[in-house]
C-alpha cells in the first residue's frame, strides 16, 4: 500500500502565500477609523511606503483602502 505525501506549506507557492498575507486587512465598513491598507502591509514587511503602494497593487487591493488594524 502507497503512501500519499502528507501536505506541506513547501507546496504552496511563495506568491500564493504573500498574495494571502497582503489581502488579509479586513475593509472598514463605515466611521473613520483603520489604517490604509498599505500601512499595514509596510508594518507586516517591513517596507517603505512606495514598495508597500506596489505590493498592494500587484494583488489587485486598494493601498489607500481603509483596513482594521491587525
Amino acid at each position: 500500500m502507497s503512501q500519499t505525501p502528507e501536505p506541506s506549506v513547501n507546496d504552496i507557492p511563495d506568491n500564493e502565500l504573500l498574495g494571502r498575507a497582503v489581502r488579509d486587512f479586513r475593509p472598514i465598513k463605515r466611521g473613520d477609523g483603520g489604517i490604509y491598507r498599505f500601512v499595514a502591509v509596510m508594518n507586516r514587511f517591513g517596507l517603505g511606503s512606495t514598495y508597500a503602494q506596489q505590493l498592494c497593487c500587484r494583488f489587485g487591493t486598494d493601498p489607500y483602502e481603509k483596513v482594521h488594524r491587525s
